[in-house]
């Protein structure tokens, strides 16, 4: 009897030993992770982009193969650093292999509207920056297509929904891609470049993307996902969405 309660005396730490090395680093992994993300998003408020990238970076190589829906928001944390920094065609490319990642599809569609949206942001104003560099029609306007056949495939995939306001404010966005392939350059010269797109200006974006599109070759249009939207832009455009100013 003595040897046996000996015995489960000395099995007593097992368990304990299992879990820190199995499960438990898991738990503390994404716990690191969180702690990093809510520092990340402190950064974020301040518009340090920066430092905000640097500290979402390390939490996704925390949960690396551990949290598909963590790791997804993480990426979509990266784009936006990424984009917000100015480096369009980066933020471009890393929206696009999130988009088109065969596993983004199983993601919970609040999630894929986040990313779909972020993106269409992107292509918007990087075609808004491009026009005022003097960027040959066909190039800025695939940006501008990109971020209309995003917004419109937003609005109406939610507009059978409960989310009225979110379908609305899609269709807002919407027109207001499409306003931005039919306005006159000297129209557009005009008006302030919203400051969401302001880091942008001043990178030869046009060259970037000039060079990325002949890197990119022939293949399937970058940035859609599965679902693709080829149809004619709506009329009654209107530049509602994206105006100059904070938040913008």
């Amino acid at each position: 009897m003595k040897k046996l309660l000996l015995f489960l005396w000395l099995m007593m730490p097992l368990p304990v030993i299992v879990w820190h090395y199995g499960p438990g680093q898991k738990w503390l992994a994404r716990d690191q992770a969180h702690a990093l993300i809510q520092k990340a998003e402190q950064f974020e408020t301040q518009k340090n982009w920066r430092e905000a990238e640097t500290l979402f970076r390390e939490a996704a190589e925390k949960i690396r193969g551990m949290d598909d829906s963590l790791q997804t928001q993480l990426d979509i944390a990266l784009v936006r650093a990424r984009y917000r920094q100015g480096s369009a065609v980066e933020a471009i490319d890393m929206a696009d292999r999130l988009l088109n990642d065969p596993k983004f599809q199983r993601q919970p569609a609040p999630l894929q509207r986040e990313a779909r949206e972020l993106a269409s942001r992107i292509h918007y104003h990087a075609a808004w920056v491009m026009r005022l560099e003097g960027a040959q029609k066909d190039l800025w306007m695939e940006e501008a297509e990109l971020a209309r056949q995003n917004f419109r495939m937003l609005s109406e995939s939610t507009a059978a929904t409960a989310q009225t306001n979110y379908s609305f404010l899609q269709q807002t966005n919407l027109e207001s891609a499409v306003r931005l392939q039919r306005m006159g350059l000297v129209e557009l010269m005009a008006k302030p470049l919203p400051e969401e797109g302001q880091a942008m200006a001043g990178q030869g974006l046009t060259e970037q993307m000039a060079r990325r599109r002949g890197q990119r070759g022939k293949g399937t249009q970058p940035g859609i996902g599965e679902d693709g939207d080829s149809r004619e832009p709506q009329n009654g455009a209107s530049n509602n969405r994206f105006q100059a100013g904070p938040g913008s």
